[in-house]
């Protein structure tokens, strides 16, 4: 999971299993500047999206493999040098025909006010249009910010893209409601655990709602705020890391509110105990938070204060859990990652695959050569903001058709 001037590493245990693993202050990593060609070769990509539209981007480049992805390390190796990524360097933009804007809102769910911050595409200011909306959300030890230090504007504009975007900041939370009653005060007096060292004025909070504060409060204010389609069929959310996490868990909780949902190297499968690498048919999982958590030490802390002690709500939380009760067509589903991802985030992002596959649900999957990084972020925004213009597409036709006079 990303993080921001401080970084992180995990070490694994001898018996290889993600979640058996240790934080450990680690070298600063410093992003590349984001390039135009693709980087990487793509291994694996598992495209399950029969039906949609094609729909023309500008600058869109998709690139596609056949070679299943290579297992780099056995499961009784350490991780090496899995660092957690500094935040991205801003990236320029000479020209650029969307708007990006910061602003914020009063979270009653949080109990604070949250800074947040908002794309509007070409062509917004100038017309009576109504576009979908697509929330995204950032890893641990990010802020709002850090999606438009990626260039994520100039990505939207050269795909011309037709949607909002809105970066929420969602601190450490996992963007559920926290088990842990929130100490305001105490937060204040304490540096924040994870990432740089951001004002805690804008870190803390006084309830830990975020599972609320994201579906309920931040839909209910950008609808009111924005000329959006203000129905789930127009509503995306995405992230990274953590983020997308957040975004499966919360798109697949509330399939009344989001329709289409994007993972880029989040944790696809929270209870995945192996084996490593993933093997189909032959996954465990969890059965014991306490387990899983003490093996990672102040981290594990971290996550009991997220999710608590009892199973059943590490289960109410698991991606992969929820997906067994999905039905084919109810949510649009794209999940990515990297063949070297520095906390084995593949392997449970294949098992979520291998549980929508058995279940016939169509989704797009891709294994890609690269790591948990901003450079892989950074070079994959282009496919999940692709992924959701296609199943936005005859719906904006539609909704702005019906609206002229």
């Amino acid at each position: 999971m990303p993080g921001n001037a401080l970084g992180h590493s995990l070490t694994m245990l001898d018996d290889g299993s993600l979640l058996g693993a240790r934080l450990s202050q680690a070298a600063d990593l410093t992003p590349k500047p984001r390039s135009t060609a693709r980087g990487g070769t793509e291994q694996r990509r598992c495209a399950y999206s029969a039906g949609m539209r094609a729909i023309v981007l500008v600058s869109l480049l998709l690139g596609c493999g056949s070679s299943s992805a290579p297992e780099s390390k056995s499961s009784a190796e350490s991780v090496e040098s899995a660092s957690a990524p500094a935040p991205p360097e801003a990236v320029e933009v000479a020209t650029t025909p969307g708007t990006l804007k910061e602003a914020s809102f009063d979270s009653k769910a949080l109990g604070v006010d949250k800074n947040y911050q908002v794309y509007l595409p070409a062509g917004y200011e100038l017309s009576e249009k109504r576009y979908p909306v697509v929330y995204m959300l950032h890893g641990i030890g990010g802020e709002e910010g850090d999606w438009p230090r990626t260039g994520i504007a100039k990505t939207a504009d050269a795909m011309a893209l037709q949607a909002i975007l809105v970066m929420l900041d969602g601190d450490d939370s996992f963007y559920v409601n926290t088990q842990a009653k929130a100490d305001y005060e105490a937060c204040l007096e304490t540096p924040r655990p994870f990432g740089k060292a951001e004002d805690l004025a804008t870190y803390c909070v006084r309830d830990g709602r975020y599972e609320t504060y994201v579906v309920t409060e931040a839909v209910a204010h950008i609808d009111a705020s924005y000329r959006t389609i203000a129905s789930r069929e127009a509503r995306a959310i995405g992230g990274l890391s953590m983020g997308g996490y957040g975004a499966l868990v919360l798109g697949m909780r509330h399939k009344d509110v989001f329709s289409s949902v994007a993972s880029h190297s989040g944790i696809a499968a929270l209870l995945y105990k192996g084996p490593f690498p993933y093997e189909r048919g032959k996954v465990q999982l969890f059965d014991n938070p306490l387990e899983l958590t003490q093996r990672i030490g102040a981290f594990g802390v971290h996550m009991r204060s997220i999710f608590g002690e009892a199973i059943g709500n590490w289960r109410a939380h698991d991606p992969a859990g929820l997906a067994q009760s999905l039905g084919d067509g109810e949510l649009a589903i794209y999940l990515d990652c990297g063949t070297e991802d520095g906390f084995r985030l593949q392997h449970g992002a294949s098992y979520l695959h291998e549980v929508l596959e058995e279940r016939g649900i169509s989704h797009e999957f891709a294994l890609v050569a690269g790591r948990h990084n901003w450079e892989l972020w950074a070079d994959r925004i282009d496919e999940s903001l692709a992924f959701h213009a296609r199943h936005f597409e005859s719906l904006v036709a539609d909704e702005n058709a019906a609206t002229q006079p």
